[in-house]
């Protein structure tokens, strides 16, 4: 077992960058995917804080990212660089009235239409923007290798 992968010891960039006309927030947290019995024989599904992980186990990433400010921000982009140690699961990042874009160069460009391969970020280009107080919720799936 490994410890979980919160961010690349690379510190060249920040792990998580947001940009746009106002003040962001940004925080990442790095969750497991669990499932409980309810009473009714059901599964409950929920997330919880990742621990330490085999190989081969999903985590997923969660960005939180808040408008502390009074005015809505607008053009919002938020760049998550991929963890050292972990693969990203094709198809599987999510936002509100985001478009998602990856990339495998550093950065250097990104692409909406790439469905596999190494990837080294992840961004999201919302679509409206943040409301004053709004907190908005990205995330993607992890495979730690």
């Amino acid at each position: 077992p490994g410890p979980v992968p919160a961010a690349d010891s690379n510190s060249e960039a920040p792990a998580v960058a947001a940009t746009g006309s106002g003040p962001l927030e940004t925080e990442i947290l790095v969750e497991g995917l669990i499932s409980a019995p309810r009473a009714d024989g059901s599964q409950e599904k929920r997330f919880v804080e990742a621990g330490r992980l085999e190989a081969g186990e999903g985590i997923y990433y969660t960005i939180r990212v808040h408008n502390p400010g009074k005015e809505p921000v607008k053009d919002v982009v938020v760049t998550k660089r991929m963890p050292f140690g972990v693969d990203f699961v094709a198809g599987s990042a999510t936002g509100p009235a985001c478009d998602v874009e990856l990339s495998a160069d550093n950065g250097a460009t990104f692409s909406s239409r790439a469905k596999t391969g190494e990837f080294t970020h992840v961004r999201w280009i919302f679509q409206r923007p943040l409301a004053p107080g709004a907190t908005a919720l990205l995330r993607f799936r992890a495979i730690f290798r």
